[in-house]
């Protein structure tokens, strides 16, 4: 197709675009028409067909690293930074949203914690970070993207945890990552860095109630593991007296 070929199929795809808002655009077309962007002058269909065959997904292509997308015949470094930037975009749009949603909810119980976090780890390949910042009744004060790291581990700065958590006048703190086709079992490195987090927030007077681990279907807690078989009452129990036992009686994680 030459150059006049290529701008009439933007410019009709544009157009259909808007006649039905977007809907009913199948996500290799999505995927086509944001390319468009990084990409004045190439067939994007055919490379958004292989971006997906590449991912297996639309998300997965927004999850991908830089230095894979550009293993992609016809993507760039340019064209990476760009998927790479809509990516985020999306998360943050996805958060600011979920804030006005879930900002009068009370997250009580873990059940609740993993409903809103579970779909924020679906199809990630890579460990993420998040920290949810609560007032003194649970209400979700902010949803916080740490970091991320490789597939299997991250890097957390401890001070800069502490330091949002203090900005946002937070009451009470809950940590997550994922595993990303692994196990919600703690390594090591899990384990020392719950304690120092559970240490320097504690310094602020901040209460990290609960360090998560999530997979794909699944989560479990690092500071109270519950035993195996008790999941389920476990899932249901308050987080409001963690919080009232920890602001009363002084506890720290450890303690016997």
């Amino acid at each position: 197709m030459g150059e006049s070929g290529h701008n009439g199929h933007r410019e009709r795809m544009r157009e259909r675009f808007l006649t039905v808002n977007g809907k009913g655009f199948a996500p290799h077309e999505l995927l086509e028409m944001l390319l468009y962007h990084a990409i004045p002058r190439c067939d994007t269909n055919e490379l958004a067909h292989r971006l997906m065959e590449a991912f297996g997904s639309f998300d997965g292509v927004l999850d991908a690293q830089v230095e894979d997308l550009c293993r992609v015949e016809g993507i760039g470094r340019q064209s990476a930074i760009y998927l790479k930037l809509v990516g985020e975009a999306a998360l943050c749009y996805m958060d600011a949203k979920s804030g006005v949603r879930y900002k009068k909810d009370v997250f009580d119980t873990p059940a609740k914690i993993a409903a809103f976090l579970l779909p924020r780890y679906a199809g990630l390949s890579v460990e993420r970070v998040y920290m949810l910042l609560f007032d003194n009744a649970m209400h979700l004060l902010d949803c916080y993207h740490v970091c991320d790291g490789t597939v299997s581990s991250v890097s957390i700065s401890v001070r800069r945890v502490a330091e949002h958590a203090y900005r946002k006048g937070a009451t009470a703190v809950i940590l997550a990552h994922n595993h990303p086709g692994g196990m919600t079992v703690p390594s090591g490195e899990d384990v020392r860095l719950t304690r120092r987090m559970e240490q320097a927030l504690r310094l602020l007077e901040v209460p990290l109630l609960e360090h998560y681990i999530f997979t794909e279907r699944s989560f479990a807690p690092i500071m109270n593991r519950c035993p195996v078989g008790q999941e389920s009452s476990y899932a249901a129990s308050s987080l409001v007296e963690v919080l009232r036992r920890q602001l009363s009686e002084g506890y720290r994680w450890g303690d016997e």
